[in-house]
């Protein structure tokens, strides 16, 4: 099945990650088989990364937009913009609103500019295989059920990273089991998986996927109450209440160059995953109401905790 009729915009969402963001856009430039639009979006980093990214387009991609939000808004309110006018855009956020909310600037775009399917990647992913995002988007569009495709994801350490499924009740509630390991077994969220077929699967990991553009129109684009974190459940969720697909593809693979110790403080961004999980226990989950009580005093438990250790 030929794609090169399919048009894909990659959207990359940076912070404060130039050094990645650097190897991850030279290797979706190296992307062979489909008509490809480039949207970096960098949300509020600190001059000296802006003053960094601002200086590839002048050796690497002279043509390409460069500038705020407004400015991109000004122009496409002008009606001179199309997609024969750029194919790679650098759009510099004022504020920094978070993992949804920065993706949705590249996504608007990418729908304005009638991209077929977004792909969402984060900067420090690496799509090694030139033929990475044509087979996945030969998977996504090869059934009309399908609006998320993703592939294996391999961490540093060799360790698979996708599929996913999301936590049972009584995991989540008893969250203290994680902080003892050799008493309690912690069960991976990470499925197997059948290793010779394309298949469905619940839940993906949200660092590469690829999304047919008028679902997340359909959706609204991607839920922006959450700051970071929960992405992945609510999507997942969304995709349940639309009677749609995600589908899984075990040939291809990418892989996740990601390294805990350069995330910074610990504490903080467990308060902004509780945040997070909070909201999509309440608006998206199946549960009852003392279900979401009993997680709600046990979140609260676990954020005490880390309110005191920051």
């Amino acid at each position: 099945m030929m794609v090169t009729k399919y048009s894909i915009a990659v959207v990359l969402l940076n912070f404060n990650s130039e050094r990645d963001l650097l190897s991850s856009f030279k290797q979706v430039k190296k992307q062979k088989g489909i008509e490809l639009i480039t949207i970096v979006v960098d949300n509020a980093s600190q001059r000296e990364t802006i003053r960094a990214i601002k200086k590839w387009p002048e050796t690497t991609v002279p043509t390409s937009f460069i500038g705020s939000t407004n400015e991109l808004h000004e122009l496409i309110s002008s009606s001179e913009l199309g997609v024969e006018t750029y194919s790679t855009y650098f759009i510099f956020n004022d504020e920094n609103n978070g993992y949804s909310a920065g993706n949705n600037i590249g996504i608007k775009i990418a729908d304005y500019l009638d991209a077929d399917a977004i792909l969402i990647v984060n900067p420090d992913m690496r799509l090694e295989d030139e033929n990475y995002i044509l087979e996945l988007a030969e998977t996504l569009f090869s059934d009309k059920s399908y609006v998320v495709a993703s592939s294996r994801i391999i961490g540093l350490d060799g360790q698979e990273q996708n599929p996913l499924r999301e936590l049972y009740f009584y995991e989540e509630l008893f969250w203290p089991r994680t902080m003892f390991p050799k008493i309690f077994k912690n069960t991976s969220c990470v499925t197997p998986y059948e290793r010779d077929q394309v298949q469905t699967i619940k839940k993906t990991s949200g660092c590469c996927m690829l999304l047919r553009t008028n679902f997340l129109r359909g959706i609204g684009y991607l839920d922006e109450n959450t700051f970071l974190y929960s992405e992945e459940p609510i999507l997942a969720k969304q995709v349940q209440q639309k009677n749609k697909v995600i589908v899984f593809n075990p040939k291809i693979s990418a892989v996740h160059a990601h390294k805990e110790s350069e995330k910074g403080n610990n504490s903080q961004r467990m308060l902004l995953f509780i945040e997070s999980r909070k909201y999509y226990l309440k608006k998206y989950s199946e549960y009852n109401r003392t279900q979401l009580i009993l997680l709600s005093l046990s979140y609260s438990v676990l954020a005490i905790l880390h309110k005191i250790r920051e």
